[in-house]
């Protein structure tokens, strides 16, 4: 046996070598750098570099293999081991394991004429095209301390609108180190840039305008998505939006003007409104155990509370610290004593925030009792601290100050709002009606596939509001084809057309104003 042992590891070591030449990027490589990479490596994007074709992943092979196995990238910093969410972002071990095999077996190209095509993306926008781009003025950073500066831009709406989404692309991403978005109807944004010669004004902490409502925010790392089209939070007519840009002192003399890209619901008829606030945050009541203070070469945990006065619905949640913060863990307690979690990031990366979108829409009773707990590193251990040796850290909006703050998206619960997908691959299983509150039933579409004229059939048990849209494979809205505030229950057949999409597959959905939905995949042909 002690002969004969080592043959057969030489043999085992020949096949999985023999396994691992098989792998090349055409057929293996390609398709895990196209799902979960080049979205931000490729030209114009905010990766470094571009892993779009061939001789770009042969270029970065060995920095591509490195940053899989340690899993720093895809940069995804919740724990999906605690909850999933729209668009994780994260690979298996076997993507991983495959990518290890390709760069060790020589980085193969394998047939060219076989890998998928070259992803193309838009300009401008991740998401689609806006319905209203707005920017900020330029500016040239002059202080040699952190700046928060407040341009003041008219929204130059008319009427009531509801933004679905809106996504911040800052022009100089060394320059920006985050922008929160209010709406101000009084005006007194307007009288405060009025009173200072350059563009803008400095505000530390807010904006300096009571009543001013928080409607938006990019963070470093952050990427858009777009609510369903019959949520939104509400824009009031002749209102001016304030961009609070923080400038971070290492920017000084450094210019920047940011684009900002803004998508509102098709119709404002029967619209969920949605809300924006870090109902989780660093003071009192909310903090337990404050203030927020960081003794050097110390490590600490603090806690925040909130009671929900109400039933609520969750969409999403934000959690945001500076640069000593390691880990922050978030749940909720419902008045049955179960546990809910929301969200969990066990290794901050200050570098990699993001407003995480729950698969369905997250209910909270209400008399829940939501916990943040957030923990910190003020030591020589800690790389990312900013100081050496560590000096004190307390509550401030400087970068190298700390901040504990959880934002949630939400709104008032109406019945059946847990079952909203908000999560598109939800949609894109083998069963085609994913989510059902007993009000709709019987979806048909036909002739399908088609190339023209197709019809939509579907049945309301119930009273209600529905949409009827047609979404591309990544969960967009291309288009909406029937909107109904009051339906009687009853059979409906939709007509619409096919003609003005490109061959492909697509999801045919309807969805009403109270949760309920129903969807088939639909395929466009040629003629």
């Amino acid at each position: 046996m002690s002969k004969r042992f080592p043959v057969f590891l030489f043999l085992a070591v020949l096949c999985a070598g023999a396994a691992a030449q098989t792998v090349n990027w055409a057929n293996d490589v390609a398709p895990i750098l196209y799902d979960h990479c080049v979205k931000c490596h490729r030209d114009g994007g905010i990766g470094h570099f571009s892993l779009v074709g061939y001789n770009n992943a042969y270029l970065f092979r060995n920095s591509i293999r490195y940053m899989t196995e340690t899993r720093q990238m895809p940069p995804w910093k919740a724990d999906p081991a605690y909850r999933h969410f729209a668009g994780e972002n994260v690979l298996s071990d076997a993507e991983i394991q495959t990518i290890q095999d390709w760069v060790a077996s020589g980085a193969h190209a394998g047939d060219l004429a076989q890998a998928p095509a070259d992803p193309v993306f838009p300009g401008g926008s991740e998401i689609g095209t806006p319905d209203l781009v707005l920017h900020t003025p330029p500016h040239t950073m002059k202080a040699t301390q952190d700046e928060y500066r407040c341009f003041v831009v008219p929204a130059g709406l008319t009427q009531t609108a509801f933004l679905r989404g809106l996504e911040i692309i800052p022009g100089n991403h060394q320059a920006v180190h985050h922008v929160l978005v209010f709406e101000d109807l009084s005006g007194q944004a307007r009288t405060l840039d009025q009173q200072t010669p350059e563009a803008g004004y400095v505000s530390f902490g807010g904006i300096g305008v009571p009543g001013a409502r928080l409607v938006g925010a990019w963070v470093p790392g952050s990427r858009p998505r777009l609510l369903p089209p019959f949520m939104g939070i509400k824009l009031n007519a002749g209102a001016d939006l304030v961009f609070q840009v923080h400038f971070p002192a290492s920017a000084y003399g450094m210019s920047e003007v940011s684009t900002v890209n803004l998508f509102f619901t098709p119709t404002n008829q029967g619209i969920r409104e949605v809300s924006m606030a870090p109902l989780l945050n660093h003071v009192a009541p909310s903090l337990q155990n404050g203030p927020l203070f960081i003794p050097a070469n110390s490590v600490k945990t603090f806690h925040a509370r909130f009671t929900s006065p109400i039933d609520g619905s969750m969409i999403a949640v934000a959690p945001h610290m500076h640069l000593i913060g390691k880990s922050i863990e978030c749940f909720g307690v419902d008045p049955a004593g179960d546990t809910i979690p929301l969200i969990r990031i066990p290794e901050w990366d200050f570098h990699w925030q993001g407003n995480y979108t729950f698969q369905k829409v997250q209910k909270i009773p209400q008399g829940s009792k939501l916990h943040a707990f957030a923990t910190y590193d003020n030591t020589s251990n800690n790389p990312n601290n900013p100081s050496s040796p560590p000096k004190n850290v307390s509550l401030g909006e400087a970068t190298t100050d700390e901040m504990m703050l959880v934002y949630f998206l939400y709104m008032s619960y109406q019945n059946g709002d847990e079952n909203i997908v908000l999560d598109s691959t939800l949609l894109t299983t083998a069963i085609p009606g994913v989510v059902d509150n007993g009000q709709l039933a019987g979806l048909r579409v036909f002739p399908n596939p088609a190339t023209g004229q197709f019809f939509v059939e579907y049945e309301l048990k119930q009273p209600t509001g529905l949409m009827a849209s047609i979404l591309d494979q990544n969960g967009r809205v291309l288009k909406i084809f029937a909107l109904r505030r009051d339906a009687a229950p009853g059979i409906y057949r939709e007509e619409t057309t096919a003609a003005d999409l490109p061959p492909g597959v697509y999801l045919v959905q309807i969805q009403t104003t109270d949760g309920g939905m129903l969807s088939k995949k639909f395929i466009r042909t040629n003629p």
